[in-house]
């Protein structure tokens, strides 16, 4: 069924057309800004604050960054954010720490712009190729504006009450051949009913959403497409080949894996982008810092090394420590909803990490604290709290959040020392590449999580392929009484909480939540969840107020 709407797309790669040399542009939503700093020509100083800092980028093929016309009538320039000259020896990707090179041979390209690129030159599927002239321009956008055009493109400023919030993960083009023998764990990054990011991208946008939350893992091309030395897929390997898949933490991968493919839904409305575990130092790094972290640019963090996170925090502190591993939690406030950004590209999955979990517990408790009892907030992070496995109730959440949300991390000023607040309505992820929801019984202590990791990338059945039984892929609805949820309070501690209501399922697609506020204070989300047939795969009630819950038909 994944193949059906995609079967009059498999005709190749279509060479984009850059008018006026502007390859993409989109509107990005970050962390808040001091007068100061916008006065210095700096911003994103405030992670704590209701105002959001807008930001227009673009990325260009070469010149004078572009203006941005703000309501036809006010312009904005943009200036660089880097130099593209500045990005030809970037270190700090793994070379001889990375298994499947060393075992293929292979040189790591150790720059995000290849010095050899010439101007108007494209990689062999008509791709256009990233040369010293690209780069990225941005600027902030002051209040009170709606649009802003960048040549014939008009982006969508922020509404003041988003009501259509499009939700989408784990977008790209898998490649890592080593953890099956026969590389069915690669996806075929040329064939649009392999990889449906474009195809995607183009059905989101035509959802018109007042705003969108991608919620990590745009780069997955860590590696060549060799298997056991072998292509994986005709060509895939051999630079001249139109079936060549460029790879490695380069501008060009990330043209093909993200910027290009998602072009008609960058275009269309804000973005709220949030980091993942392949965006981490030693992985996609450069890319992130480069193009897409809502932060000024930073060399030091374009060049971060591996495991840049392990940082540890004194006992007794109350201050995190920082790393280009673990950036600053900051909110987007969006009407009556906050999205609190939690940096958790570095966290442990399947044990306790103590040093993360206090850095998490300070930085979120700071953020609850900052936005009242009141808010209606909604904890937004890649790697998800609660979580299950593929055809299972195995725990696949993350140890080191359940560890800070259960209070394990033992600071005593916690906010989750009794359970996670009530102004947290929602867990929103991804990294599972599956569309799943988690409702617990005690909705007082437990906020309920929604993950939605099926937007391009492998899905978790394929990932897993000849380890499953056919047919076996989803998780059936089941009720408290059958399943508790067991939680990682700290290294070798555990407890459990009944489960109510959960399901998973793998299929291609995204959601889509539309805002509902109803009388006294009641507040949550019709949301609909979509296939890449253009069906609907679920309908779900999310409550945030007065009962937090998800309720869904699936």
């Amino acid at each position: 069924m994944r193949l059906v709407a995609l079967a009059a797309l498999a005709v190749g790669i279509s060479v984009p057309a850059f008018a006026d040399g502007i390859v993409a542009s989109w509107v990005q939503l970050g962390p808040g800004s001091s007068a100061a700093a916008l006065q210095a020509g700096n911003y994103g100083d405030v992670p704590l604050s209701r105002t959001p800092t807008v930001l227009v980028r673009a990325i260009i093929s070469g010149g004078a960054c572009p203006v941005a016309v703000l309501d036809g009538t006010t312009e904005l320039t943009l200036a660089p954010r880097f130099n593209g000259a500045d990005l030809t020896s970037t270190p700090g990707t793994p070379g001889a720490t990375n298994t499947k090179v060393q075992q293929n041979g292979a040189a790591y390209p150790q720059y995000f712009i290849d010095p050899g690129a010439t101007p108007g030159s494209t990689l062999p599927d008509g791709q256009p190729r990233a040369t010293t002239g690209w780069t990225e321009c941005e600027a902030v956008v002051p209040a009170g504006h709606k649009t802003a055009a960048i040549g014939s493109t008009v982006l969508r400023l922020p509404v003041e009450n988003p009501k259509r919030i499009l939700v989408l993960a784990d977008t790209g083009c898998r490649m890592s051949g080593d953890l099956t023998a026969d590389g069915s764990n690669q996806q075929d990054c040329h064939d649009p009913g392999a990889f449906p990011l474009k195809f995607l991208a183009g059905f989101e946008a035509t959802m018109r959403p007042d705003l969108i939350v991608h919620v990590g893992d745009y780069f997955y091309r860590d590696t060549d497409c060799l298997t056991q030395d072998r292509e994986t897929f005709p060509g895939c390997n051999t630079p001249t080949s139109p079936s060549y898949e460029t790879w490695g933490d380069t501008f060009d991968s990330w043209n093909a894996d993200f910027i290009l493919p998602a072009q008609p839904l960058l275009e269309a409305a804000p973005w709220v982008m949030v980091r993942g575990n392949h965006e981490s130092c030693g992985r996609g790094a450069r890319g992130w810092y480069a193009l897409l972290d809502p932060h000024p640019f930073s060399m030091a963090r374009v060049t971060c090394p591996a495991n840049a996170g392990k940082a540890a925090v004194p006992e007794g502190a109350d201050t995190p420590v920082y790393s280009a591993d673990f950036q600053p939690t900051y909110t987007i406030t969006a009407g009556p909803l906050t999205f609190i950004v939690l940096d958790s590209s570095f966290a442990k999955d399947w044990a306790v990490d103590p040093n993360m979990a206090r850095n998490y517990d300070i930085d979120l408790s700071a953020a609850v604290r900052f936005l009242g009892p009141d808010a209606n907030a909604i904890f937004t992070t890649h790697k998800p709290s609660f979580g299950l496995g593929l055809s299972s109730t195995s725990n696949f959440g993350n140890f080191t959040e359940q560890s800070m949300i259960s209070g394990g991390s033992g600071y005593l000023n916690t906010v989750f020392k009794d359970g996670v607040p009530a102004s947290i309505g929602l867990f929103l992820s991804g990294h599972i590449h599956q569309l799943e929801y988690l409702t617990f019984a005690d909705p007082a202590r437990y906020a309920p999580q929604l993950i939605v990791g099926t937007s391009g990338s492998l899905l978790d059945d394929d990932i897993l392929s000849g380890k499953v039984p056919p047919g076996t892929a989803d998780i059936a609805a089941f009720r408290a009484q059958d399943y508790r949820f067991t939680v990682n309070q700290a290294p070798g501690a555990t407890t459990t909480t009944p489960v109510s209501r959960a399901y998973a399922h793998d299929e291609f697609g995204f959601g889509v939540l539309d805002l509902v506020q109803g009388d006294g204070g009641a507040l949550g989300f019709n949301a609909n969840l979509f296939r890449i047939d253009a069906t609907q795969a679920g309908f779900c009630r999310v409550t945030l107020r007065p009962v937090r819950g998800i309720d869904c038909s699936l």
